[in-house]
């Protein structure tokens, strides 16, 4: 009775996330509908974002009215052929019952690992290998993964890692330089265990898992590269110094607004979490050192060179920091992803569309 019939749930965007209200829906029913196509706008304490259908289907039935709080894992709506009767479509509603695995539920993992005489905190969802493994930007953190990284461990194993100097981890850093950060990677993946890895990167992140992918092509299963700067899309050019030197709430609410396409979403919070961070002596010095090094690097990779990897690219439409230019091409095997109405924080302007795109392209990599 129930081929054909796909039920359309409420996500999880974020570990702290047990439900989330239904701002309006998209595509009335009865419409067609694609894969990615945008069906119905929900909110979570952290996030507003729309949940997109799988694949070509119809909108049977609508269940959650606009302005409700649905479970995580509740049932937003049905999707169905035209084929299958209405009977059987209602049927399937009675008997729905919410899935009953949470992210509490999961294996879960929240560490601190030695990779080249650095301490590496870490936080670990899900079951599965190979894992996706997480890189998040300068001046970031594991934290900033937490809207798309429950969501993905749905699926796989998920590993976000604070990079030294960021975060929990080391302030004290053994070097600034690029090849640094690819060998701690590397490191970390053999203090875990890992032959090898789907690797996402965020801007700077980005940067390091291209390196990563061009040391050892064969520990790295596919590669996600999101806002990521390189020689043919270099960081704005005053972006780093003003987020280096902004010392007051004004100041760095300022600067994080530039990463942003829409400037709203920098929250008191945002802002001081930054300021404490900023605030440690030797996180400071040790940001400093790496924008140093980064700029000065002779020779970085590259999102416009031929991958020896299955590589996608995630780029937002209006990013300010890292644009890509009317000009970009992606090389061929290379899919780009270019997001209306986001910036530079695609995992957190974007995050169901994110995890969507990462799911994807990790399972095409992994098919035989």
């Amino acid at each position: 009775m129930n081929e054909g019939i796909t039920p359309l749930l409420m996500p999880r965007w974020g570990v702290d996330m047990t439900e989330g209200k239904v701002v309006r829906w998209l595509v009335v029913e009865g419409a067609v509908v694609h894969a990615n196509t945008e069906l119905v706008e929900v909110e979570s304490e952290k996030a507003v974002a729309p949940v997109e259908a799988g694949a070509e289907s119809v909108l049977r039935r609508r269940i959650a009215p606009e302005g409700v709080m649905v479970p995580v894992g509740g049932l937003l709506g049905v999707l169905a052929p035209n084929g299958v009767a209405d009977a059987d479509i209602e049927a399937f509603v009675q008997a729905f019952a919410a899935p009953k695995q949470s992210v509490a539920a999961m294996p879960t993992q929240d560490e601190t690992v030695t990779a080249l005489g650095q301490s590496l905190r870490l936080l670990s969802f899900g079951a599965g290998d190979p894992p996706l493994l997480l890189a998040h930007g300068f001046g970031g953190d594991r934290r900033g993964w937490s809207l798309v990284q429950s969501e993905l461990a749905r699926q796989r194993r998920v590993i976000s890692v604070d990079l030294p100097g960021h975060g929990d981890s080391s302030k004290t850093i053994a070097s600034a330089s690029p090849e640094f950060f690819r060998d701690i990677l590397l490191a970390l993946m053999d203090a875990l265990g890992l032959a090898r890895v789907h690797l996402v990167g965020h801007s700077w992140g980005g940067v390091l898992a291209m390196a990563v992918a061009e040391q050892a092509p064969q520990r790295v299963a596919s590669l996600t590269l999101i806002g990521t700067a390189g020689q043919e899309t270099p960081v704005e050019a005053n972006y780093i110094r003003d987020f280096l030197d902004a010392a007051r709430r004004a100041e760095v609410k300022t600067v994080l607004q530039r990463l942003f396409a829409d400037p709203a979403m920098v929250s008191r919070e945002m802002v001081e979490q930054v300021l404490r961070f900023k605030r440690i002596e030797a996180a400071d010095d040790a940001l400093r050192k790496i924008a140093v090094m980064s700029h000065e690097a002779s020779r970085r990779p590259d999102p416009a060179a031929a991958p020896s990897v299955p590589t996608q690219i995630i780029a937002g439409r209006e990013d300010r920091i890292c644009p890509l230019g009317e000009n970009f091409t992606p090389p061929q095997g290379v899919v780009l992803h270019l997001l209306d109405r986001v910036g530079h924080m695609p995992h957190l302007e974007a995050p169901a569309k994110v995890a969507s795109l990462i799911n994807a392209h990790v399972s095409a990599a992994s098919a035989p």
